[in-house]
């Protein structure tokens, strides 16, 4: 199973490639600046899916589960609870794009607050 995961993760690097090279220069034709570039970094417990110099995504080695970040090399425990992404065998390329930025947030934009807080 783990190397199932590990080129399904490689895989859908290569496609995040693609889609990142295609929306820049769709967006920028002329520009002499390079896509950012999504690589795997292989952690003890985790895939990390970086774009750029920034972590984008985990990916769990023994489940394929897919995390959002919450700090460098730090899966999001609780946002997989409220935004599901999914796992890495089964999601769609474009899909786990689209979630790069995948914050957890209501109609109006704004984070809302844990129960209980006030601004």
């Amino acid at each position: 199973m783990r190397e199932k995961i590990k080129q399904a993760v490689e895989g859908i690097v290569e496609r995040l490639r693609v889609i990142e090279a295609q929306r820049h220069y769709a967006a920028w034709p002329d520009s002499p600046l390079r896509p950012d570039y999504w690589q795997v970094k292989e952690r003890t417990k985790f895939y990390a899916l970086d774009c750029g110099g920034s972590g984008a995504f985990m990916v769990d080695k023994e489940t394929g589960e897919i995390y959002n970040i919450t700090g460098i090399g730090r899966p999001d425990y609780r946002k997989k609870m409220t935004r599901n992404i999914g796992n890495v065998l089964t999601v769609e390329a474009a899909y786990l794009h689209a979630r790069r930025w995948n914050y957890v947030r209501d109609n109006q934009g704004h984070v809302p607050l844990p129960e209980g807080w006030t601004c």
